[in-house]
């Protein structure tokens, strides 16, 4: 396996785009479900896929602010 073959060390700049990236994906889903249950006239099924939208903008918050300090240290060294 070459150097660029390896996968990224966890925690690397890398590795939380990536999961910022899956964490924005999902709440692109859940908002298209929320559309969707709205359109229909399903208000719990709304209520889910808000709730979920906004546990997954959270988790998109907090990687951006682990990247902030990812990036960060590796500047410095």
């Amino acid at each position: 396996m070459t150097t660029a073959q390896l996968p990224a060390p966890i925690g690397s700049t890398q590795e939380l785009r990536e999961f910022a990236l899956e964490s924005l994906g999902m709440a692109a889903i859940q908002a298209q479900l929320g559309a969707q249950y709205a359109d229909i006239g399903d208000d719990a099924g709304l209520e889910y896929a808000v709730r979920k939208l906004v546990a997954y903008t959270r988790l998109a918050i907090g990687v951006v602010g682990d990247l902030k300090t990812a990036t960060s240290k590796e500047q410095r060294q």
